[in-house]
């Protein structure tokens, strides 16, 4: 029976693995062949035993996708041209393969140091907010910030320590409400609020509430809540608008 361990990101990609009953990986062929920049037809080069097919867990449901074993990966990697293939034969084999096994799965640096029960909540939520985050209408933004106070929630562990295990982890995330922002630049959030309105970011509507601008969904996402009967929206900033605050002091 072949397992489905959790994705691991590479460079903001997501590359996908099954074990097999031996316990060797299976990587998703869709997944390598975007990271390191080529397309379908270089599995044509692959010999049979390096290429199968498997049952993989989606969004969708299951589906039944191409995978590659070991030497199909590398066979792969050395038809790449591109710098990320260097890095990304790298990575796996000084970090994704080592995992495996000897523990059986592939975790997060950060994840991995966590009790053994933890571990497993964590992992369960991060994979609940990758889901969230392919539905159609979802921004990445809103999902990422979510299952972060979500785990922050349930475990009481920090959001930076688990910042490198969701999607786009490069990437400054939408995740500071106003007071949050205010401590960034020394405001209190009333103040923060006013800036950010003088900037065009964002206004109060007919309900009293704070409202983003059309230039302002460029720097904010605004996620819905429910709470003691009254639903609305949050506000949340990329911390990157925050030099923006500082310009215009």
């Amino acid at each position: 029976m072949n397992q489905q361990l959790a994705p691991f990101d590479f460079e903001g990609r997501q590359v996908r693995i099954v074990t097999d009953a031996q316990g060797e990986p299976w990587f998703v062929a869709a997944d390598v062949l975007s990271t390191i920049s080529l397309d379908r037809k270089a599995l044509e080069r692959l010999d049979d035993d390096e290429k199968g097919v498997n049952s993989i867990h989606t969004p969708g449901g299951v589906q039944e996708m191409t995978t590659v074993n070991e030497p199909g990966l590398y066979a792969l990697v050395l038809g790449s041209r591109k710098a990320e293939a260097k890095r990304f034969k790298r990575w796996v084999t000084h970090e994704v393969l080592p995992a495996i096994r000897k523990t059986g799965s592939y975790a997060v640096p950060a994840i991995a140091a966590l009790p053994a029960p933890t571990q497993d909540r964590v992992t369960s939520l991060l994979l609940i907010g990758e889901a969230v985050a392919k539905v159609p209408g979802v921004k990445a933004g809103i999902a990422m910030a979510a299952t972060l106070t979500c785990i922050h929630e349930n475990t009481g562990l920090a959001i930076e320590t688990l910042r490198r295990a969701l999607p786009a982890a490069n990437e400054p995330i939408c995740s500071l409400n106003a007071t949050q922002l205010g401590k960034l630049v020394g405001l209190s959030a009333k103040t923060t609020n006013l800036r950010l309105a003088n900037l065009g970011l964002q206004v109060r509507n007919e309900r009293d509430e704070w409202e983003l601008t059309e230039i302002g969904e460029a720097w904010a996402e605004a996620m819905p809540y429910s709470r003691n009967g009254h639903s609305g929206y949050q506000i949340l900033w990329n911390p990157t608008v925050a030099q923006e605050m500082r310009e215009v002091a």
